[in-house]
């Protein structure tokens, strides 16, 4: 019984340690198995983590969690829309505050334009409870029309319009930024 099992982890040790050494040998190309990402992920990546350390990304955490976190809860029960989506938005989007407005005219903690939160039936996105509900059925609308999780988190960052030319054209969402933070605030969301 000892012999077969000594041989077996010398075989799984040959695997592991010394094939992946003998590329040049073996013919390869410098790699033994194909890089995972393009630069242009790597970029996204680096831009992510560069973006917001974990300990500030926690904190961020728990002031959604502690001022908005059973409206998100109740209004994702509405939509059907998954809590852990809705608060790493908020995050992303606005990092918790609600007077935020960007340069495209997003308003309010879930980055809502007033022409999506009409399109949405809400009047007031300035209003904390009103973004939320705005951008929560947006994003549940988003996640129905793509199917796919990461397509709808792109298409609430570039546009539906944008990200459906984008990809005709070969793009790739993880190339954005606004990807890997979502992921990142996901992992720390409660």
């Amino acid at each position: 019984m000892r012999k077969p099992l000594i041989s077996f982890f010398m075989v799984i040790a040959l695997i592991l340690f010394i094939v992946p050494h003998c590329e040049d040998i073996l013919g390869g190309d410098g790699y033994v198995y194909p890089m995972p990402y393009s630069e242009k992920v790597e970029q996204a990546i680096t831009k992510s983590i560069l973006w917001a350390s974990d300990e500030q990304i926690r904190r961020l955490v728990n002031i959604v969690e502690k001022k908005y976190g059973s409206e998100i809860k109740q209004i994702s029960r509405t939509y059907y829309a998954c809590p852990k989506d809705i608060k790493a938005i908020t995050i992303v989007e606005s990092l918790t505050d609600e007077d935020a407005e960007s340069n495209q005219g997003a308003v309010g903690l879930m980055g809502v334009k007033r022409e999506t939160g009409k399109d949405m039936g809400f009047d007031d996105i300035e209003h904390p409870i009103s973004n939320l509900r705005a951008g929560t059925k947006y994003y549940k609308m988003l996640l129905k029309k793509f199917k796919d999780r990461e397509l709808a988190f792109a298409a609430y960052n570039l546009g539906p319009g944008e990200l459906e030319n984008r990809l005709s054209k070969g793009f790739n969402p993880e190339s954005i930024d606004y990807i890997w933070k979502i992921r990142r605030v996901r992992q720390l969301v409660m």
